[in-house]
């Protein structure tokens, strides 16, 4: 079943157990599917004491690819423009994520070489999964559709993410793709402008413009900052929040998903993010530095991979402990 992103991304990394100990936390209504919460919502609940059962059921390792959809305010669809593979390694306990550029130049399977983020338009996710297992040897299974206005609403509902504006220059930056969203939801256009650059909590819109500008900036720095936004929303859901807080914040949110895992199976496996090491999450970007080649196709500006150095550099990415 397709559901939005919010939800998702919330109950994939932070969603409970059926049961703790003797004491069921909630159960799914099998008509509905609306979770019925059985615990007292005031009481706190050790997250260790389930965390390690979930990360019990990670098959060594598990690949989720996290799909940005680029659409503006107004619009109900976009460009697939942000493809990062987030991998939870079981056995080390770690988080990996790994950032495919858009305009990587693949063979599609079915289709004339293109961009990669034209396999998802042709055919879904899972024609990008057959991609990316054939250019780069990577498996996937799931996926998680993100929205950039979606995604705002999380960071809004959790409080704002900590983030470093490095410069006056990206600070206007931002502030000219928040101009352009105001001017396209018809309010004020300097409603929710940055003041001043450095390191402070941005709301939803700033997160989402932060995520996004590429004006004057390489893409690749993009889908860096991109990784930082994902960074950071984990690292403030385990710190900040209580288990029962982030079970009702999941399950409150779950319509609003669009992916391809059940609700129980999310539902299961999400405590497990609980039992990762967020301390130093390892981070890798195809095509890798000296790996490509910057050329136009078609009168398409694309990066030509070189594909056995890339295939080495995701190996070894995969390899460390």
């Amino acid at each position: 079943m397709k559901k939005r992103f919010l939800a998702l991304f919330l109950a994939l990394l932070l969603a409970p157990m059926w049961a703790l100990g003797e004491d069921l936390l909630y159960e799914v209504d099998p008509e509905t599917g609306e979770v019925l919460f059985l615990a007292d919502p005031e009481e706190e609940i050790e997250l260790e004491s389930v965390a390690q059962d979930a990360l019990d059921l990670v098959d060594g390792q598990m690949n989720i690819l996290l799909l940005g959809i680029d659409a503006r305010p107004g619009q109900e669809s976009g460009r697939s423009d942000t493809m990062i593979l987030l991998t939870v390694d079981a056995n080390q306990k770690t988080v990996k994520l790994t950032s495919f550029m858009r305009d990587l130049y693949v063979e599609i399977p079915g289709y004339k070489n293109n961009r990669l983020n034209a396999a998802y338009r042709f055919g879904g996710p899972e024609l990008l999964f057959e991609t990316l297992k054939e250019n780069f040897g990577i498996e996937v299974d799931q996926y998680v559709t993100v929205n950039f206005t979606m995604m705002a609403d999380l960071v809004n509902q959790i409080g704002g993410l900590e983030l470093d504006v490095e410069s006056d220059y990206i600070r206007d930056r931002i502030n000219a793709v928040i101009k352009m969203d105001n001017k396209a939801l018809g309010i004020d256009i300097d409603t929710d402008l940055l003041s001043s650059s450095g390191v402070q909590t941005l709301n939803g819109k700033q997160v989402q413009a932060f995520a996004r500008w590429r004006t004057g900036s390489s893409d690749f720095e993009r889908t860096q900052r991109q990784r930082e936004v994902i960074v950071a929303i984990l690292e403030k859901l385990k710190n900040e929040f209580s288990l029962m807080q982030l079970m009702r914040l999941a399950a409150t949110n779950f319509d609003n998903v669009y992916t391809n895992m059940s609700l129980a199976t999310i539902m299961q496996l999400g405590p497990a993010l609980f039992e990762l090491d967020l301390s130093s999450i390892e981070q890798l970007r195809i095509p890798v530095d000296g790996a490509y080649k910057n050329q136009t196709v078609s009168g398409m500006a694309v990066l030509v991979p070189d594909r056995d150095k890339n295939i080495a550099a995701i190996n070894e990415f995969f390899a460390e402990s």
